[in-house]
């Protein structure tokens, strides 16, 4: 699991700028997001436990950019990211589900 850490700590393999979070059904979770301190365009979602502070899961994308927005919809947890992807989910997890921008490597057609 990642460390969501705001500095850098020797021995952990991933630090974590938190960039929003949220508190989940009725304060049982907290959901946070942001990037990877050591690469920007790694974005980090963390599902934590309210009760024991642990985290429930950890989602890294090397594709998304960082994760900034977290909204809820119709009981699903909706987090953005600053490239336009999308990462649903309901929790602790029902499903989930991940949607990148389309991109083209030859350019807008």
């Amino acid at each position: 699991m990642a460390k969501v850490h705001e500095k850098q700590e020797p021995g952990s393999w991933l630090n974590v700028a938190i960039l929003a979070q949220e508190e989940l059904y009725g304060g049982q979770y907290i959901v946070k997001c942001g990037e990877a301190a050591e690469h920007g365009s790694i974005g980090v979602i963390v599902l934590e436990s309210l009760q024991n502070h642990e985290p429930v899961w950890t989602f890294v994308s090397d594709q998304s950019n960082p994760f900034d927005q977290i909204t809820i919809k119709a009981g699903w947890v909706v987090v953005l990211s600053t490239s336009g992807a999308v990462f649903r989910f309901g929790a602790p997890i029902r499903e989930v589900r991940l949607l990148l921008p389309r991109t083209s490597i030859h350019g807008s057609n």
